[in-house]
Order: structure tokens, then C-alpha cells, then sequence
């Protein structure tokens, strides 16, 4: 694989990430409910967003950069006692250049993975990232965590392909709850 080839698939990933992130969220309180989590069906998946005064709210854009591929971000946040938060997840076509090379080295995944888990949290402020390699039901994943607001916030967030589809999965903070993040994060699931 040629150097150019590796740059246009990580700029492409780069872009899918970075053009799902910064969408404007609706504030409105939700109704009163006992539950702590709402239950989201979508698409293909399945997630358990945190019960909030904040509404999840869905916005597709499109990246004419990789194919016009359209890219479904479902996000919640807000903030509490002055401390920002987000929850978020992010379902998008992988684009075909980079499956063509992935297919040809399933190890460059990773590197996809961690440019777009780092280049989503660059706005945040991002820095001491720690990345880990995981699986959903087979599929390969990374892990990312790092600090942001100045080190005052983390977030964690989760990347998979599967069948053909990106997933991000994201969750943090200032002064954010852990198991919460976790909880959201573990909640993920494919419809059957």
C-alpha cells in the first residue's frame, strides 16, 4: 500500500469523524420518566442514552469528500451545574477506498480508528489519549480515552466496522460520571 493511499483513507475517515461532530443539539427538557435510561432503536443498533432534561437529537449530514456518504449522529448533551457532557454516536457507510484497504490489511483498521478517535476530540481539547484494541461480537473495535476542558473532562468513545458500517460511540465530560459513560458505552447492541 502506498503512502498516498494510507494519507486518502485516513483524511476520509478524518472527515466522516470530524463532519459528525459540532452538530447542534436540541435543549428541550423530556417528560418525567422513572426509568434512568431511554432506549433508542435505530437502523441497525440498539443504545440506552441516559434520562436527561436534554432530548436526543438525530442529524444526517453529508460528506461529499468520501462518496456523498451520508453520516446518522445521534447526540445528547448538555450540561449540569455548569459542567458540559455528550453522549453520541455516529453510524456511517465505510467508505470504499478504505474497505478495499482493509480487506487488504485488516491491521490498518486500527490506525483509521485511532486518527478518527483522535481528530473527534481535537475540538475538546484532547490530549493524554490512551488507545486499546476491542471486539463487538467478532468485530474489531478500539477503545479511546483521553482528557479534555483542560483536563478537567474525559471522554470515551468506541469504534467498530461492522458489515460495511462505521460506528463511533462516544461519552464524557467535565466532572463526568464514569459508570455512566461505561453504561452508555456497554449498552450498545446490534438489532437482531
Amino acid at each position: 500500500m502506498t503512502i498516498s493511499s494510507k494519507i486518502f483513507i485516513l483524511i476520509s475517515l478524518t472527515t466522516l469523524i470530524s463532519c459528525s461532530n459540532n452538530q447542534p443539539a436540541a435543549e428541550a427538557p423530556l417528560a418525567n420518566q422513572p426509568d434512568t435510561t431511554i432506549k433508542k432503536t435505530h437502523e441497525a443498533f440498539e443504545i440506552d442514552f441516559p434520562i436527561t432534561r436534554f432530548q436526543v437529537e438525530k442529524v444526517i449530514t453529508k460528506d461529499s469528500s468520501a462518496g456523498n456518504i451520508s453520516i446518522n449522529n445521534w447526540i445528547l448533551r448538555g450540561a449540569e451545574n455548569n459542567d458540559p457532557f455528550i453522549y453520541f454516536v455516529s453510524q456511517n457507510a465505510t467508505p470504499e477506498q478504505l474497505q478495499i484497504q482493509i480487506e487488504k490489511d485488516s491491521n490498518l483498521i486500527y490506525v483509521a480508528f485511532q486518527t478518527g478517535l483522535t481528530r473527534s476530540a481535537t475540538p475538546l481539547g484532547g490530549k493524554d489519549f490512551t488507545f486499546k484494541k476491542t471486539t463487538y461480537q467478532n468485530y474489531k473495535g478500539l477503545e479511546s480515552t483521553c482528557k479534555v476542558f483542560d483536563g478537567t473532562g474525559i471522554i470515551k468513545s468506541r469504534m467498530y466496522n461492522i458489515n460495511d458500517t462505521l460506528y463511533m460511540i462516544s461519552a464524557g465530560g467535565k466532572n463526568i460520571n464514569m459508570e455512566m459513560v461505561d453504561k452508555f458505552l456497554n449498552s450498545f447492541r446490534l438489532k437482531k
